[in-house]
């Protein structure tokens, strides 16, 4: 079951100078944290922005302040990361559900050791556990059930994975898949180069079972590089 939602135009990348900037004052307020939660928030934005500017694959703006949106409504207990590049995501969610704790897999060491130490400076190190792996290796082998998955890893993976991240899916959680659309290329509306064809398929294909599959329902927001927001009903 599908839903769609206009958002604003797709953005070629993640990543470049203005990518990111502060979350919605408003936000900030409708989530339960302290003082020095909110002083975290400004902390975890400026690095955000810093990281953007090198290049980095950062969630952007529209993006970001869905996914803490809609963590501040469905509040998860256990969250599984797919692709936590440099934790500062993982930072932001564990930051704004005390008590949350959170598993995340990254392939690129130097990535994960940033991941950790921004995890330890924001003091939520304790409530994380990273994995520093591809994916696929290791997605298989992960047992438990998860209230809420967010997943921002190598587009061309998206659809295998998917089985393994239904089964972790608790009954009444929350799957967010960041850059669902591809730079137009998903819908057609950008012609897909040769070396992006495999990404846009596995997309395709992700989609498809997302919003055709019985128990799911499923909204595609198509701002920035698109998001899915899906709920696993049964």
């Amino acid at each position: 079951m599908m839903s769609g939602a206009r958002g604003g135009e797709n953005q070629n990348s993640n990543a470049g100078a203005g990518a990111v900037s502060e979350l919605r004052a408003s936000l900030i307020n409708g989530l339960p944290l302290t003082g020095g939660d909110k002083q975290k928030f400004g902390e975890l934005n400026a690095l955000r922005n810093e990281a953007a500017l090198r290049g980095e694959p950062v969630l952007r703006e529209q993006s970001f302040n869905e996914l803490m949106r809609v963590i501040s409504v469905k509040r998860p207990q256990k969250i599984l990361e797919v692709g936590s590049n440099e934790g500062l995501t993982s930072a932001a969610m564990l930051i704004s559900l005390s008590g949350a704790r959170l598993t995340a897999i990254e392939i690129d060491e130097d990535k994960v050791m940033r991941a950790r130490k921004n995890l330890e400076r924001f003091g939520v190190i304790g409530r994380a556990r990273i994995l520093c792996a591809d994916a696929k290796d290791v997605l298989f082998a992960i047992t438990g059930g998860y209230d809420f998955i967010f997943l921002d890893g190598p587009k061309g993976q998206y659809y295998g994975y998917l089985p393994d991240l239904l089964r972790l899916l608790k009954r009444g959680g929350t799957l967010f898949a960041d850059n669902v659309l591809f730079r137009g290329y998903v819908t057609g509306a950008v012609k897909t180069p040769h070396r992006f064809i495999t990404a846009k398929n596995s997309l395709k294909n992700f989609l498809s079972v997302l919003t055709e599959s019985e128990g799911l329902k499923t909204r595609v927001l198509d701002f920035e590089d698109g998001v899915s927001i899906t709920e696993k009903l049964y």
